[in-house]
């Protein structure tokens, strides 16, 4: 019971490095679109990029540069969500989901990396090692 609750309580805090470090490029950008689909988009996409890295450390040039590459992506997808052909989506998180942004990633050790889809591998992974603070 108290492995479970470890687990729970370190996915809680990835959750939410994740969400104050999407949070934190959007205000150093100084982007105020206010297109809701915006928003979810970038966050989407910048959560994959850092679940992507060997952990969450991120520079602020490192954090402006891919929030510049998801913005250029988001004009070509909101490009094609108001053309005529972009037909309704029931679930357009999960479809934006599926949209795979040609990242700047070096080489990794896929034994230390994790998805949000497999959080449960690092947590396996982390369980070998010491305890960090991923508190952001």
């Amino acid at each position: 019971m108290e492995t479970d609750l470890a687990l729970v309580k370190h996915l809680l805090t990835i959750h939410k490095s994740l969400n104050e470090l999407c949070e934190c490029f959007l205000l150093r950008a100084h982007d105020n679109d206010a297109d809701p689909l915006w928003k979810e988009f970038y966050t989407i996409q910048m959560k994959q990029y850092l679940c992507a890295k060997k952990n969450l450390d991120i520079c602020a040039p490192e954090g402006d540069m891919i929030h510049d590459l998801i913005r250029d992506s988001w004009l070509g997808i909101k490009t094609y969500m108001e053309s005529e052909k972009f037909g309704p989506i029931q679930n357009v998180p999960q479809w934006f989901r599926t949209i795979k942004i040609q990242f700047p990633l070096d080489d990794f050790d896929t034994e230390f990396t994790f998805n949000e889809t497999d959080v449960f591998k690092l947590c396996q992974n982390d369980s070998k090692k010491p305890s960090l603070d991923r508190t952001v």
